[in-house]
């Protein structure tokens, strides 16, 4: 595997360092021997009686079956039993995750979607081909080098669009507000997939770093930003990795570099294999000063790397963390070549924190879900079998508690708890109807040819004016937008279940949901009717008073979505506009204006001092490795 000098380059999650991976003989056969000799178990019989398995189906089953599929399924089957980390690569598989890992790839710079069933453009990247050739968020792409896209899926269509850099492709757009459909003949490049897409100065000289990828420039992006952050004056800052699923190790340790002093141990390894079993130390001086606070957002799709580095820093009580507790996935990945095509991703070791904790949820280190143990144990009583899980899981769960650098009690086994938790706010039901239907995208992409046209600028100060939601209720009307309200949706159950109501099976024949109730004489049923007329007629009332209850928040998302339109989705001012009603982010400023109570999360409480004496009296499990 590569190896720097100071740093080992064992994997994370879906990540490859791609300076090119070189797995030496004497590497595998370290792992088999120690594999076949530490188990005491009969590894080349077992392989052999394989084998003679694959040979006897592939020469005698009834029906043809090709080699390629009983090896593939074989294969699949081994690894069902490992944790759901563990994976298979082919060609294809393996080429997407080098491009996401390496963070370039030849293409257009659009990111697409499927939207009423047609290939769509979300927006264009800036300053790509897509961008420059004039491609607008919502184009509908109707052909690909001439033939039809219906039908077509995200898979196919990259596959398509992407290429070799420097060669050319042809893609026909629809647009609404266009008399007909347009060709681009655009020419590929190499596409950079931004490590940090947005940094800036936010409020009160304090900067924001948010940081989506720890992909090959992921350290040399941060450390980019944070000294553009330095030389405006900031005198606090924001690192966000909230929904950050991680990436490369090297990269966690580099980013993790930029806040903590040289000669800090970042992380550690251990797994079967002694290569396996190493300490990552800070090798260079911090490029942000030690001196002044940090708070770093996490939520619970931060993972893997994110949480190296969100670990480090907690138990250096270098700044304060804050959100919700991370995805607890602390297992490292190798990535080892079977043939010219053909990879494995194979876990090969834990990850542990500067204070010892392995912060890998249980749950996270067994494959499968309990359909699946439950059709592969068919044969046994299902109880014993949710007792032994249960039991294992138990077993499997870090008890101990450990110790920052000030003393402060941080637990294992479980993800990153942050020292303050802020729960990010949950979208109202009527906005999460609105979202389900996709209605500020689609809209923006009508209303916008027809705002150019009535010359009304849309600039970083733009508002939501009366005459634009007014025309977007008038949207919902034609769409057939219908929010149903909880006392709808009972109210409807309430009809169902009084036998009101019929409902059609699948093959559009009426179904009695209730049979065995009795039936209603006319002019019960009159009478009931007009009553239930009534109600429904109220209810469809609250359901819009709910809207108007949300506009301050739907006039938020019809700016943002027409801001995207306008300059596209990773532009500043975008990000901006949906930083500004962050909760989090907040309450990571409120922190960072308020010095003594952010020096006072990173000193123990009475809890954690009590704590910490037990520990010192030998109560503690697990010693610190600080």
């Amino acid at each position: 595997m590569e190896q720097t000098d100071r740093k080992p380059t064992r994997l994370l999650s879906g990540t490859i360092p791609f300076a090119g991976i070189i797995i030496l003989v004497v590497v595998l056969a370290g792992l088999v021997v120690d594999a076949t000799n530490v188990d005491n178990d009969n590894f080349y019989e077992d392989i052999i009686r394989q084998d003679d398995v694959a040979t006897k189906i592939h020469q005698n089953y009834v029906e043809e079956i090709s080699s390629k599929d009983l090896i593939d399924n074989a294969i699949k089957g081994m690894l069902r039993i490992l944790d759901p980390h563990t994976s298979y690569f082919e060609a294809k598989q393996y080429e997407e995750l080098r491009i996401h890992t390496e963070g370039k790839f030849g293409g257009l710079g659009i990111q697409i979607s499927i939207r009423d069933k047609v290939l769509t453009v979300m927006t264009p990247i800036a300053g790509t081909p897509a961008a420059r050739a004039g491609i607008q968020s919502g184009d509908q792409i109707i052909k690909i080098e001439g033939k039809s896209t219906a039908g077509i899926t995200i898979d196919n269509a990259v596959k398509k669009l992407r290429g070799e850099p420097g060669t050319k492709i042809t893609i026909t757009i629809r647009r609404k507000g266009e008399a007909k459909d347009l060709d681009y003949e655009i020419t590929r490049e190499i596409i950079h997939i931004k490590s940090v897409p947005f940094a800036g100065v936010i409020a009160d000289s304090i900067g924001y770093v948010q940081l989506q990828t720890f992909s090959q420039e992921a350290g040399e992006e941060v450390e980019k930003s944070i000294r553009e952050l330095m030389k405006s004056g900031i005198n606090g800052l924001v690192f966000d990795l909230r929904h950050n699923p991680g990436g490369l190790l090297p990269q966690a340790i580099e980013v993790a570099e930029k806040f903590l002093p040289r000669k800090s141990l970042i992380v550690s390894t251990r797994g079967r294999v002694r290569g396996q079993n190493r300490e990552s130390i800070s090798g260079a001086q911090p490029v942000y000063p030690v001196d002044l606070p940090l708070v770093v957002l996490v939520d619970y799709a931060s993972a893997s790397a994110s949480e190296i580095v969100s670990g480090a820093i907690q138990d250096w009580d270098r700044g304060v963390i804050l959100g919700d507790t991370t995805f607890g996935k602390g297992s490292v990945q190798s990535i080892l070549p079977l043939d010219k095509t053909h990879h494995l991703k194979l876990t090969t070791a834990f990850y542990y924190t500067p204070s010892g904790r392995c912060i890998n949820r249980p749950e996270n280190a067994v494959r499968g879900t309990e359909a699946d143990d439950e059709e592969e144990n068919s044969d046994f009583d299902g109880e014993e079998n949710d007792s032994a899980a249960n039991a294992k899981k138990s077993s499997e769960i870090d008890t101990a508690t450990y110790l920052t650098k000030n003393g402060r009690v941080v637990h294992g086994s479980g993800g990153i708890i942050p020292d303050t938790m802020v729960e990010q706010r949950v979208l109202s039901l009527p906005l999460r109807s609105l979202f389900g239907r996709d209605v500020f995208f689609q809209f923006a992409n009508i209303e916008y040819p027809k705002m150019k046209k009535r010359k009304v600028k849309i600039t970083k100060e733009y508002k939501v004016d009366p005459a634009t939601l007014k025309a977007f209720y008038a949207y919902l009307d034609t769409v057939k937008f219908d929010y149903q309200s909880f006392a709808q949706l009972r109210f409807t159950e309430f009809k169902l279940s009084a036998g009101l109501k019929d409902t059609v099976d699948s093959a559009g024949n009426p179904v009695k949901l209730y049979p065995e109730l009795p039936k209603w004489q006319e002019n019960e049923k009159g009478e009931l009717s007009r009553l239930m007329g009534k109600v429904d007629s109220l209810l469809r009332g609250e359901s819009k008073r709910a809207l108007a209850d949300n506009e301050d928040e739907i006039k938020n998302y019809l700016c943002e979505a027409l801001l995207i339109r306008e300059f596209g989705q990773d532009n500043d001012i975008v990000y901006r506009e949906k930083l500004s009603d962050d909760p989090q982010l907040q309450a990571a400023l409120s922190l960072l204006r308020d010095r003594k109570q952010y020096s006072a999360l990173l000193q123990p409480s009475e809890v954690n001092k009590a704590a910490a004496a037990d520990s010192d009296s030998g109560k503690k499990t697990d010693k610190k490795k600080k």
